[in-house]
């Protein structure tokens, strides 16, 4: 794992930080908040809310989501999803978010074991967040979906 960040499952020690997030107005239209999701993700079995952490300080967040509606087809049906994934503006541009999904093999070993594919959907506008996924090994699918805001690029990853 990247010693730049760690990545741990949602403790209720974070919901301060969390609650705190900002982002850019464009970035509301590719992502939510934590606090927007967190309550949602901790009620479902389905969700599991990740925290990314610069020592002890939450600078990012995501769900990695089961059986979701991504995970369709013979293909990719056992798939994990990366949703609402987004740092903190204040902590942006630091390398925050290549590390966490640089992270994310080791981090499905320890709390998925056995899982060997994850998928994300990433708006079509969001060209940054694109080049970010391809940077770490997530290849575009070809597959697209109609998202809550426009079109969405569906690319996978396989964890060796």
């Amino acid at each position: 794992m990247n010693y730049l960040i760690r990545l741990t499952e949602y403790h209720e020690r974070y919901d301060e930080a969390l609650a705190n997030f900002s982002l850019t107005g464009e970035q509301f239209s590719f992502t939510a908040l934590p606090a927007e999701v967190i309550e949602e993700a901790i009620s479902n079995p389905d969700k599991i809310p990740i925290v990314i952490l610069k020592e002890e300080t939450p600078v990012g967040f995501f769900i990695l989501h089961k059986r979701s509606e991504y995970a369709e087809g013979k293909k990719y049906a056992n798939a994990i999803l990366i949703r609402a994934l987004s740092i903190s503006l204040e902590h942006q541009g630091r390398g925050y978010a290549l590390a966490a999904m640089k992270a994310i093999g080791p981090l499905l070993q320890q709390i998925e074991p056995g899982m060997k594919d994850v998928i994300l959907a990433v708006n079509e506008q969001n060209v940054a967040a694109q080049s970010l996924y391809l940077k770490v090994g997530f290849r575009d699918t070809g597959i697209r979906r109609i998202g809550a805001h426009d079109l969405q690029f569906v690319f996978h990853k396989r964890i060796d």
